[in-house]
This record gives structure tokens, sequence and C-alpha cells, in this order.
């Protein structure tokens, strides 16, 4: 039998106490990377050895491949409505695709499966037409919606469904026991999305493509992966298929295998890049509006997000992609190019998920608290985190904001671009070298190292050589990491 975990045993008998009390349609809220398809699989296994009935339902092939193989690991015999696949009709449980299930539930030779119990998995997509004509065929039936995100980007309130929450633990708490990886997230730009028209509460997506699908921000995105990822395997969220390719293209262009998946390739063609980066053989994914949901692979360390959004359910998607725990995996890094965390926050951040009846009015959530309480991207070296009034330095590099700083900060804040303030003066400069001469004589290079690896930085060679080596920062360690990937990239194209 699958061993659960202390959280995943608590929800189940939350749901349990809930349908006892009377409540038949409940929604269990469960972080990505928590296992609800290991929920599921139990409550679906219970059920079926109780002598009921169940039907488990998706829209995507990968999320009902994947409970299948689940179901399978708790020895629950099934069957699997969707196309291309032979039909069980006997199974006490089924695992069907909401699109099959709708286009054959009026044919005269479909045997609509039983179901005490119906589980529908990224249940914010249950507001959809077809989600509420197939509860509507089971009127005797209590349902358990799944998902990560119980919120909808236009709006829609999920209280018209589902009577109530059930939370399944929270990216903090998973995070602290060790289920979950903790984050990182660096934001080098901030795209200008002044004029972007919202449509069904988000923005335009092709306004969004012309101002996100240019060279310049492209060039970007593969500089500060080369900057910042060390290598990670990643993937990369575009605004469109054209601008994945075109992200793609670069990649490789710069000597970093990659590749690009999205809807309309075929399915054979999907799985292969798939597996290209499950097996290495890519390190970067880039995709559009395909693997926010159902793509399961923990050893991806990175996301790269070039997708501005202002639905907070999308960001949490993407963001979550990277946090499952992985062998010698100790962090995700989150490279944000969308504004997505100054309009969202963190991905740890506590949410306070309510069931509404009525559709929203969507609201301008930029952030424009003090400071002191919203996150801030160092000038530095880009990394973002919350200060405290106490202690405002970087965590990353230790820099402190001076006060003009703190005022770019809090522009930054409200999602206005700004322009890097020039910050690196010539005691910087010369705090730099200090590093760079500690760095080469640990390693045993000579002091003329460091004179050229600060000349990359400058461009000129240090004005004084009379400097006492100083401990080397994190932030020049990572600008030596960067240059000696450069540098191991030229000898590449030079050979």
């Amino acid at each position: 039998m699958h061993q659960l975990r202390a959280y995943q045993r608590q929800s189940i008998k939350d749901i349990r106490e809930a349908f006892i009390k009377g409540k038949r349609k409940i929604l269990l809220v469960a972080p990505t990377g928590s296992g609800k398809t290991v929920v599921a699989s139990e409550m679906i296994r219970r059920v079926v050895a109780g002598g009921k009935s169940c039907l488990f339902i998706a829209h995507r092939r990968e999320l009902i491949l994947q409970c299948s193989s689940k179901l399978f690991d708790f020895g629950v015999t099934h069957g699997v409505l969707m196309a291309g696949k032979s039909p069980t009709p006997m199974a006490s449980c089924q695992v069907a695709s909401i699109q099959t299930f709708t286009a054959r539930v009026d044919r005269d030779d479909f045997i609509k499966p039983n179901a005490d119990l119906i589980i529908i998995d990224e249940a914010h997509r249950s507001a959809s037409e077809s989600f509420k004509n197939l509860i509507k065929e089971y009127p005797e039936a209590r349902v358990v919606g799944l998902t990560a995100t119980p919120i909808r980007s236009d709006s829609s309130g999920l209280g018209n469904i589902y009577e109530k929450i059930v939370q399944c633990s929270t990216v903090k708490e998973l995070t602290e026991q060790g289920y979950l990886v903790p984050t990182r997230i660096v934001a080098p730009t901030i795209p200008d999305l002044k004029g972007l028209k919202i449509i069904a509460g988000d923005y335009d997506k092709k306004g969004l493509d012309k101002k996100m699908n240019v060279p310049k921000l492209i060039g970007d995105v593969v500089t500060h992966w080369i900057k910042h990822a060390n290598n990670r395997p990643t993937v990369v969220f575009c605004t469109s298929i054209k601008h994945s390719k075109y992200v793609s293209n670069v990649f490789n262009d710069n000597g970093i295998p990659s590749g690009h998946i999205d809807g309309e390739m075929p399915e054979i063609e999907r799985e292969a890049v798939l597996s290209d980066l499950r097996n290495g053989r890519i390190k970067i994914l880039s995709n559009c509006q395909i693997l926010t949901e159902g793509f399961d692979c923990p050893k991806v360390s990175c996301v790269t997000i070039c997708r501005p959004t202002k639905s907070l359910g999308l960001y949490l998607q993407m963001v979550g992609r990277s946090l499952r725990i992985f062998h010698n995996k100790k962090d995700t890094l989150i490279i944000d190019h969308s504004g997505c965390v100054y309009e969202h926050g963190f991905p740890e951040d506590d949410r306070d998920w309510k069931l509404t009846m009525t559709k929203v009015k969507a609201k301008d959530k930029r952030i424009v608290e003090p400071i002191e309480k919203q996150p801030i991207t160092c000038l530095v070296c880009d990394y973002v985190y919350s200060p405290k009034r106490e202690q405002r330095a970087c965590p990353n590099c230790g820099h402190i904001p001076t006060k003009k700083e703190q005022k770019i900060l809090i522009k930054q804040g409200r999602l206005v671009e700004v322009p890097k303030q020039k910050i690196e003066l010539e005691y910087d400069k010369k705090d730099f070298y200090a590093e760079l001469l500690y760095y080469s004589r640990q390693k045993g290079y000579n002091d003329g190292w460091a004179s050229h690896v600060f000349k990359e930085k400058y461009g000129h060679f240090p004005h004084s050589k009379k400097i006492n080596p100083k401990v080397t920062s994190q932030y020049v360690l990572n600008f030596i990491q960067h240059h000696n990937i450069k540098q191991a990239k030229a000898r590449e194209v030079s050979r």
C-alpha cells in the first residue's frame, strides 16, 4: 500500500468529515508538488473497496495518464475513457477525458459510467459549461475538485459549484517540511506594460506579444540565464508560439541546447522534446501555455517567466513547475522578466483562498505598500527579497540600498519601468578588484588574471593595483562564474 504523508491523510479526513456534515461538493486546494494525484488515488481506492464507483475527470491527456499510472500503483482496477483507448465499461473506476465524455454522453452506444464520487482535476476549470454539464449528469454524486489555484483569470466565482474549501497544506509549510524546495528569485528586468488592454482578466495576448517578443528582451533572457542560472534545467514561459520558438532559437545560437513545445505539435514530437529535457539532452524547454498544468519533471530547478500576467493562478502554476524535490536539488531559481513577483508576491506567501459566488471585478494588484513590506530587487545582483525595517541588506550579496536607491525600489514595486541606477562607484571598483585578487590567490592564479577579469566588467584595467585582497562575496563569485562560462564557450567556438 502507498504510504501517505501526514498532511495528505489529514486532507482526506477533512473531506470525509465535510461529507458527513452534509456538504456534497468540496474543493481541495493543494500546492503544486504536494501530491494531489496521490490523495485522489487513495480516495478512489477507499471508494472502490467500499463497493462504490468513482469517476476521475481531467481536461488533458497527460493528467489522465498520470492518474491512471498512479491508480495502478494503488492496485485499483480502472478503465480509461479517452480517444485512442479501449473502454473497460464494467470497472468501478473510470478515468475520463472531459472532451471524450462530452462527445459521447448523448450517443446511443455510450455506456455512461456509474459514479458515487466524481473527482475533477484542475478544478479551477470546472466553471466551464462542459464540467457543469457533467456534474448535472450525476445529481446524487459527491464531488471533489482538485486544484493548486482556486481562482480563475476571468474572476468567475467557484462558489457557484463548490460548498467548502479544504486546504492541503501550503507552499511555505511543505518547504519547511522538506517536501518542496525553497525558491530564489531574481528580477533583472521589468517590462513596460503601459497601454496594454485587459481582456477576460488578463493582458491582451497580441499586445503582450508585441511588447515581449523583441530581440533586446530575448537577448536579456539569455544573458541573465547565463549569469544567474548556473546551467540549471530550465522551463521558459512565453507569450506566444512564435515568441517561444524565437527564445529557443536564441538559446541554441548561443550554444545552450534548447527545445520548444506547444499544443499544436503532434503528441509524438511533444513527448520527444519532454524526453530530451528529462534526459539532459537539452537545458532549456521553451513553451507557450502548455507546461502550466500536468507537467511533472522534478529535475527542473529554474523557471524563466517572459509572460507577464495579471492572473495569480497562472503565476503560481508557472513557478510551481520547479518546486518538487530531486536528488541534489537544494533550491529553485525564478528569473522574472515579467514583473510577476511585484504583481503577485512570493510563491510561499500565505493566500487567503475563499469561495465566491459571483464574478469579482478585477482590481489593480500593484503593490504600493511601504518599502519594508514589499519585495524589492537588489540593484547590484538582481536578487528579490523582502527587507525588514531593521535589516535592509540584500541576503544574496550584502548590498545595502541608499535612500536614493530605496526610492527607485519603491517605483519598481509599483511596476514602473526604471533603468538600473549606476552604483558601481570608485570604491566599489576597488572592492571588486580586491575580491578578485583574493579569489585568484586562493586558486593559485597570478594577479594578472584578476586585472583581466576586472577589465571584462569595467572596460579598463584597475587604476591602482596596490590593494589588499578581500574575501570574495557571492556577487563577485557570480560574475566569475559568468566569466568562466563565457570563456568556455569561446574555446568551444574556436575549436
